[in-house]
């Protein structure tokens, strides 16, 4: 690295800690400077491939170079704030919404796990503030005196003057910070000015070391700023690290500070990247957070800076020469490196900077304190060489805080600013929404875990599109995921229409009894409990709706001779019985009327043949849900909030041909009840345009090997969101869903669960928006274990998430493995009459759920 001055390098400042005087959003005062400070919200940097990470360092570079001005001490801070259950809790209170009768029950759920994991040290929110220190905003100097040091150091004794003082500094400061503000906002960093109530958490976990939470304030002084900071520091229990009591309740964290060596400390090429990360990967150890200020010496000084380190790197390789003595390697490769650094400066590529890192470990023992910072060296080996200075922790400590200076100059760093940029101090794995259901953990660098609002009506969010995907092979928890993002559109009162084409769904109705307490109607089309349940006739809510779909319907259970012969007298019939009550509207009652034709033609011998026929088709397994009398005690298909569970695994679909001359009869009633699910879907989707509504479709390629599937599918995808349907997709076929080009435009969301094969991969990253796949996105595809899956949200971020069941009874009820087998199983048949669990056919009552045992697909968090 660049050579230091060694009178700088030996300089320490020992003066008492900066205090704050006034807090308002956007600035601190102390006694004797006023700093302005951003939040810059995290980068979605996880999974970015070697070229997007490289531009975007460049990019950022040039933001810093052009937000940090030159010769001004800026402060970065990289810090955990803890995730709470209450804060979720609160999350659900930003938005209106319908919510399910147990609504809050699932929150609670929810909330419980959030704690869990954060108790664990799974969940930590990523904070990153960044400060300048105001120039020219330093009150007048005093004389050089002791009581004058005094009045400069506490802004005078009496508190309201301090105040006074202060409030007219930051006024005197305000254009220029309003400037600053708007310049961070309008670059790379999209920074905005950070809340006063997190600058002065900030500093008051630096003073107390525990769980605080982040003031919600437009302004913090007096009282407030006393409370907050109401802790005790000791640095003489050890030289190598110092203990913080948090004096309100007792509790003692120990804390160390660590620099990068000296001189060697970072490498004098760029670091890697992917890989050299080094701000972005101290998330991974837990009890880690980042401190680094510096300062930008601008075009003019970076100049002046390698000037005068070339100066003296060339000097020894002279001195080496003229004395005959081995030249320095080290010395030819810093001429190298400043050479090349001072061509970027006069082509205004970079700027340079010097930077003072400190990475910050604490624990509640100095055993785990001495384990926490073994990991990190380990971890940080071959990237930045980092050291634990003794003796001066408490001055390290001191730099920590949120206005105060650079105390321990010697391990600064002249650096370019793409080192710092490069560092992804803003980097991670943002993903999810602000707001909604909590559906599991983040696995990349951002350890958060994820909210999915899918149903949000946000100004922005309503005119995006309302697909979901979800594929992998069997068995990696595609299914599961679809539940549970199911279970949370329910909870805000959606109509949802669960479409189970293999009988392996069931635990889902039992969760939306138990958990949401929503209405919840199961259909199983071979159970002869629920004969007549999707008679058009039935639940059709117009004259005109229900003559359209009960002549499909009939139509289609008909041989193709019939249906020319029959469609005028099924018409005719079909009028006869609209004419009469409400109630009394029925497909058996259309049959009827057929039969009623009094003889004598040709087209009455067309009518009586045909009421024959469909008196038979009626009664076949496939077409009876459809056409048959209704079941004691069920009901017709609900259209209002709940979840209709339809089990169709029992139908006879055709496999071989798509010609309806050569299905057969079991075939064609099967193709004639699909046609009316898809029918009942599309009725829902158009007639209740304001509520929420989902149709969720497993194992989707067992039902677009259809041209009805096919068409359902492509029609909702493209009107979905003006209807506001949401369509939820799953199939273990990422190929087939790459293949709807309809589809590829259209997705809000898509979760991609293990896929080993070169093709599916290629498939799921085109579903993420990456057609074009790196080695990063590769390994992580690769490196999958059963429930996690690589995510896109709505803003087309991309993560590693881990679905999240919430408890083990939900685990278990959601659960799409076979049990195991048993020597008493009969495996011949089972009882059609104990298919249907659902005995009411509709209205359910919620059970208060046990919380249970963790129940992440992985280790418990």
């Amino acid at each position: 690295m660049v050579a230091r001055n060694t009178r700088e390098q030996v300089r320490r400042v020992d003066a008492p800690a900066a205090a704050p005087l006034l807090i308002t959003d956007g600035a601190l005062v102390t006694a004797d400077a006023v700093w302005a400070w951003v939040v810059v919200p995290i980068a979605s940097t996880f999974l970015a491939e070697e070229d997007d990470l490289d531009h975007a360092t460049l990019a950022t570079a040039r933001s810093l170079a052009a937000v940090l001005p030159p010769g001004v001490d800026w402060h970065l801070k990289v810090l955990p704030a803890p995730h709470t259950g209450n804060a979720y809790r609160e999350s659900w209170a930003g938005f209106d919404s319908v919510r399910s009768p147990a609504a809050e029950q699932y929150i609670d759920l929810g909330a419980h796990r959030i704690d869990l994991s954060a108790a664990a040290g799974a969940y930590r929110r990523k904070v990153v503030l960044l400060g300048i220190r105001c120039p020219d905003t330093d009150p007048e100097p005093t004389k050089a005196t002791a009581s004058g040091l005094l009045a400069r150091l506490t802004g005078g004794a009496s508190p309201g003057k301090q105040r006074r003082r202060a409030a007219e500094r930051l006024a005197a400061a305000s254009p220029a910070i309003d400037r600053w503000h708007s310049a961070v906002a309008r670059s790379s960093l999209r920074g905005s000015p950070a809340p006063a109530g997190m600058i002065a958490w900030s500093y008051a976990r630096e003073v107390r070391r525990t769980a605080l939470p982040v003031p919600e304030a437009s302004a913090v002084t007096g009282p407030m700023l006393a409370g907050l900071c109401h802790g005790d520091i000791d640095p003489t229990i050890s030289p190598l690290f110092v203990r913080v009591t948090d004096l309100a309740t007792g509790a003692a964290q120990y804390v160390t500070i660590l620099t990068a060596a000296a001189g060697n400390g970072f490498p004098a090429q760029d670091l890697a990247l992917p890989g050299g990360e080094w701000l972005e990967i101290l998330t991974e150890i837990p009890g880690v957070e980042a401190s680094v200020r510096g300062v930008n010496h601008g075009q003019v000084g970076s100049r002046t800076l390698l000037d005068r380190s070339l100066k003296t790197a060339r000097s020894q390789v002279t001195e080496a020469q003229d004395t005959g003595a081995p030249v320095p390697g080290d010395a030819v490769e810093a001429v190298d490196v400043l050479t090349d650094r001072r061509t970027e400066v006069q082509h205004r590529q970079d700027v340079e900077g010097t930077h003072h890192a400190r990475w910050v470990v604490t624990a509640d023992t100095p055993k785990v304190l001495a384990e926490r910072v073994a990991a990190l060296q380990q971890r940080y080996d071959g990237i930045v060489q980092l050291q634990q200075v003794s003796h001066i922790q408490d001055l390290l400590w001191k730099e920590l805080l949120p206005g105060d200076q650079v105390r321990v100059p010697e391990f600064g760093h002249d650096q370019p600013l793409r080192t710092l940029a490069g560092s992804w101090f803003h980097g991670g794995s943002p993903f999810g929404d602000p707001h909604g259901p909590y559906m599991g953990a983040n696995l990349g660098s951002s350890a958060d875990p994820v909210q999915l609002h899918i149903a949000s009506r946000t100004d922005a969010d309503r005119a995006m599109p309302t697909t979901l995907v979800f594929t992998g092979r069997s068995g990696g928890g595609k299914s599961t995921a679809l539940e549970l993002t199911l279970a949370g559109l329910l909870a805000e009162g959606a109509w949802a229409l669960l479409v189970d084409t293999k009988g392996d769904l069931t635990g889902m109705a039992e969760m939306a009894r138990r958990v949401l307490g929503v209405t919840v109607q199961e259909i199983d089309v071979l159970d002869q409990a629920c004969t007549g349940t999707m008679d058009p006739m039935r639940f059709a809510p117009t004259a005109d709706e229900a003559r359209t779909l009960t002549l499909d319907a009939l139509l289609g259970a008909l041989s193709a001779d019939d249906r020319r012969r029959g469609e005028t007298v099924l018409e005719a019939a079909i009028d006869r019985v609209l004419t009469q009550p409400r109630r009394t509207w029925s497909s058996p009652a259309v049959i009827t009327a057929l039969h009623d034709v009094p003889t004598g033609d040709s087209a009455a011998r067309a009518a009586h043949d045909i009421a024959s026929t469909l008196q038979v088709r009626a009664k076949t397994p496939q077409l009876r849900a459809v056409l048959g009398d209704l079941a004691a005690q069920a009901e017709p298909l609900i259209t209002g909030r709940g979840l209709i569970y339809l089990r169709l695994d029992g139908l006879d679909l055709p496999r071989h041909t798509p010609d309806p001359a050569q299905w057969s009869v079991a075939q064609r009633c099967s193709m004639a009840t699909l046609r009316i699910a898809f029918s009942y879907a599309l009725l829902q989707s158009r007639r209740a345009r304001a509520m929420v509504k989902v149709v969720a479709l497993p194992e989707l390629h067992l039902l677009t090997g259809y041209p009805e599937g096919c068409a359902f599918v492509d029609w909702l995808v493209r009107v979905g969101r003006a209807l506001k349907t949401y369509l939820l997709l799953d199939s273990q076929s990422a190929r087939d869903l790459a293949a709807m080009v309809a589809l590829l435009e259209q997705i809000l969301m898509a979760f991609c669960f293990q896929a080993t094969g070169t093709a599916e991969q290629n498939a799921q990253a085109v579903l993420l928006g990456r057609p074009d796949p790196g080695p990063r996105l590769r390994a992580a595809m690769a490196d999958l274990q059963i429930g996690q899956c690589v995510a896109r949200d709505r803003h087309r971020r991309l993560t590693v998430m881990e679905f999240d069941r919430l408890t083990q009874w939900i685990a278990d009820t959601l659960s799409t493995d076979a049990d195991d087998d048993t020597p008493d199983l009969d495996t011949h048949h089972e009882s059609e009459t104990h298919r249907n669990t659902d005995d009411g056919q509709g209205e359910t009552t919620s059970t208060k759920m046990d919380v249970g045992e963790p129940a992440l697909f992985g280790a418990a968090r």
